[in-house]
């Protein structure tokens, strides 16, 4: 039965996730009978720049499927439906429609502001100054709570009195879903999660609208272990050397309150990191992304395509729950296609590598094919006129630079992921200018480690060869936009191409 998958992103890993999620869904991976994907960003640091470019990717995403006349289904490019709270609900008037959970009294305050600490009874500040340091008190709040669990958990218990989670109870049907991606060794994730999972397996009637589906509701969580490390600094407010301290005391707490709530929690980290730049928030906090997102979003795949069988909850306890972990084939520090999982390389390399190719036609080839080649000289033309417009120059040239740009990060970090050939320097962080590496014109030797099907018949694996496909796949086939007939018969176009060109890939190992 067809239903929502409400996603609960919290911090800067639960923003990366569901970026990873939104580049993965853009290109065909499906969520079994998902309706609707609707995200909630919870992250109190609202200049964080990896915020800022998940909340833009989706809005993107949004603008794309809505400027196609005919809707994208499961396994097409930008085949899921993703959705604002607001979007999926009739009485939305107290919310703004955005992607992030707003929350209140954390601008320009202090942790001491918010409390009121300057107004307490000396006995109370002497107790208040057991559970919280001078620098806790002291902490700005709006970059977020700086790998304080301590300070998250209290302003994020607003969370149950909002509008936006009073929203969510109105609108959440029985066979519902909910995922939560935190990661467990900072401040935001590790005080968010178990407060939202609380208030959701906790409802109670006269609070909450449907608090019998919320208690019963399938549950799955993703918990990020350390998997990137920062600089060595002075001011020690992040410190690299207490990442595995805070996940040991976080993951005793789990097992004692949080695990036995849930359906499945997906755990997934990497001992082999990379250090970012020291930045306690004020500087923005944008991390290339990682691998380790990557498989969190896989995750979340993972649930939303379990059978409803495999999830049952009685009586608001799990049955169950099921730990999962992610493992690869082999132990290297730059994977490709050949390195991972079976079951994640059928997942990932068709969709991923057709999006690839989008994305190479879109760099090198679209301009001199428009208005020329069969397939988009037939009505509706895919012209001059139509690459000038919002869909493609603005919508899908967006998103296809943002999936240039995500690529380049994977492909550069440490443990990286690098499928796909890219044009330029890889090693971007030793010059920004080149940080934007496009996958390249070279179609056979597209993919890292597979060459095209060889033979006296194979010919070229290249952009006439795709195009040849993609004149097969137009003629006598009728479209209403020239929009709809790019995403359609790209899509087929070059699912025929991969077929016939690369097969290896998604043979059994």
């Amino acid at each position: 039965m067809a239903h929502k998958l409400f996603i609960f992103a919290i911090g800067g890993t639960g923003s990366r996730v569901v970026k990873a999620l939104t580049m993965l869904l853009a290109s065909g991976v499906t969520l079994g009978d998902t309706s609707v994907v609707v995200p909630i960003i919870v992250d109190p640091h609202k200049a964080n720049d990896d915020l800022k470019r998940t909340e833009d990717l989706l809005k993107t995403y949004q603008r794309i499927r809505n400027d196609l006349t005919q809707k994208p289904g499961p396994g097409a490019f930008f085949g899921q439906d993703i959705r604002t709270l607001k979007n999926i609900i009739n009485n939305s008037d107290k919310l703004a429609d955005t992607y992030t959970f707003e929350l209140k009294g954390v601008g320009n305050e202090t942790f001491g502001q918010y409390i009121d600490y300057a107004q307490l009874d000396p006995a109370n500040k002497a107790l208040t100054e057991l559970l919280f340091s001078e620098r806790n008190l002291n902490t700005e709040m709006n970059v977020g709570f700086v790998g304080n669990p301590n300070i998250g958990s209290v302003v994020l218990n607003q969370f149950k009195d909002s509008d936006e989670f009073r929203q969510f109870a109105a609108n959440f049907a029985a066979n519902d879903r909910v995922f939560i991606i935190s990661s467990i060794f900072g401040g935001t994730g590790a005080a968010g999660f178990p407060i939202i999972l609380k208030n959701i397996r906790g409802a109670t009637a006269g609070d909450l609208d449907n608090p019998e589906y919320l208690r019963n509701a399938r549950i799955g969580a993703l918990t990020a272990l350390p998997y990137f490390g920062v600089e060595p600094n002075t001011e020690r407010r992040i410190d690299k050397a207490t990442f595995y301290s805070k996940a040991k005391a976080a993951l005793h707490y789990y097992g004692r309150g949080v695990n036995d709530r849930l359906n499945r929690l997906y755990y997934i980290g990497d001992q082999l990191t990379q250090n970012y730049a020291y930045d306690p928030g004020e500087g923005g906090q944008r991390n290339d992304a990682h691998v380790v997102e990557l498989a969190g979003a896989l995750a979340i795949a993972d649930f939303a395509n379990l059978a409803d069988a495999d999830l049952d909850t009685e009586n608001g306890k799990p049955v169950g729950p099921v730990f999962s972990e992610f493992g690869i084939r082999k132990n290297v520090e730059t994977l490709t296609m050949a390195d991972l999982g079976e079951e994640t390389r059928q997942t990932l390399a068709r969709p991923l590598t057709k999006m690839a190719l989008l994305n190479a036609y879109i760099t090198h080839q679209m301009r001199e094919s428009s208005g020329s080649m069969a397939w988009t000289k037939e009505a509706p033309a895919i012209d001059s006129s139509f690459l000038g417009g919002s869909f493609y120059k603005t919508y899908l040239g967006d998103f296809s630079r943002a999936f240039t740009v995500w690529l380049g990060e994977m492909s550069r970090n440490k443990r990286g992921f690098a499928p796909f050939a890219l044009e330029g320097n890889t090693k971007a962080n030793e010059n920004p200018a080149l940080q934007n590496v496009a996958v390249g014109r070279d179609l056979a030797h597209l993919l890292v480690g597979y060459a095209p099907k060889g033979g006296l018949f194979a010919g070229k694996t290249d952009f006439n060869a795709l195009e040849n496909l993609l004149n097969k796949t137009t003629l006598r086939k009728t479209y209403p936009t020239p929009a709809d007939k790019l995403m359609q018969a790209f899509g087929s176009g070059s699912d025929a191409f991969l077929g016939e060109k690369f097969p290896d890939l998604f043979k059994n190992a």
